[in-house]
């Protein structure tokens, strides 16, 4: 016999949900790409594009939801990064970051924590037993190598409790302040493509946040469409550089098929 009784938490976060869909859909750059207009023209006549790209000096995951201004995005807040990549990036970074920010609900962390946890649990350190520790363990350590200070945000300080993007920024240019662009669609922030990290990290890293997008956690595949894709959008320092990491951010959306897909533009700085 069917269960008619109603969960009136259920009803309401999906009603949430559903509702901020619907706004996302009347988002002007949203809405000027599903009527096929060019991203680099739509960006040259944005508020506030010109004055949205200079110096970032604060780690943040990649979560959408994390939204500090001079951010610079890499998922988990480098919880991810191979031991190489990491190793460089302190070398090259190190007294150039203020602060390094962790979260609450972290789905790099948490894919982190149960890869280690299936591979070796001696492999993640002792008195640490969930996903939310394991990332503020990492985010610390990290912090202390690049000599910037760490902090671990809750749910009360993100912008939302659920994941809400529509894009994926990857920032080739490090300089894309794109968090702090009024009316720009809730997003990823993917700033290791200017940073040196190899394309093959980051095509792991879209991989991981379009799955969050796409998953339980996201709006869900039942949302995206081929009408209604999940975008990875390239920043660029120049029109060869837009090219080449359009070409590594497709790789990644056919393996979703119509679900994602790619745009890019050239910051105007640099052009």
């Amino acid at each position: 016999m069917k269960n008619t009784m109603e969960n009136p938490i259920f009803d309401s976060h999906a009603q949430v949900i559903e509702q901020s869909w619907q706004e996302s859909r009347q988002n002007e750059i949203i809405s000027r790409l599903k009527a096929n207009e060019d991203l680099q023209t739509i960006m040259n006549y944005f508020p506030g594009f010109q004055e949205a790209f200079h110096e970032l000096d604060t780690i943040d995951c990649s979560d959408g939801r994390v939204l500090k201004g001079k951010k610079i995005g890499i998922a988990g807040s480098g919880a991810l990064l191979p031991t190489g990549e990491r190793a460089k990036f302190v070398e090259h970074y190190r007294g150039k970051i203020k602060e390094l920010t962790t979260h609450r609900d972290c789905g790099a962390a948490a894919k982190k924590f149960k890869e280690l946890k299936a591979l070796n649990p001696e492999l993640i350190p002792a008195g640490i037993d969930n996903a939310d520790d394991y990332g503020a363990y990492c985010g610390e350590k990290l912090a202390e190598e690049l000599g910037a200070r760490h902090r671990f945000l809750e749910m009360s300080e993100m912008a939302s409790e659920y994941h809400n993007e529509v894009a994926i920024v990857l920032d080739a240019t490090a300089r894309f302040d794109s968090t702090n662009l009024n009316n720009f669609p809730p997003h990823f922030v993917c700033t290791g493509a200017g940073l040196g990290f190899s394309p093959e990290y980051m095509k792991s890293e879209m991989e991981t946040l379009a799955g969050i997008a796409l998953g339980s956690h996201g709006y869900s595949s039942k949302r995206f469409n081929r009408d209604n894709p999940l975008y990875i959008i390239v920043a660029a320092k120049n029109y060869a550089e837009q090219i080449e990491w359009e070409a590594v951010a497709k790789e990644v959306s056919h393996k979703f098929g119509d679900q994602v897909s790619v745009r890019g533009f050239v910051s105007p700085e640099q052009r």
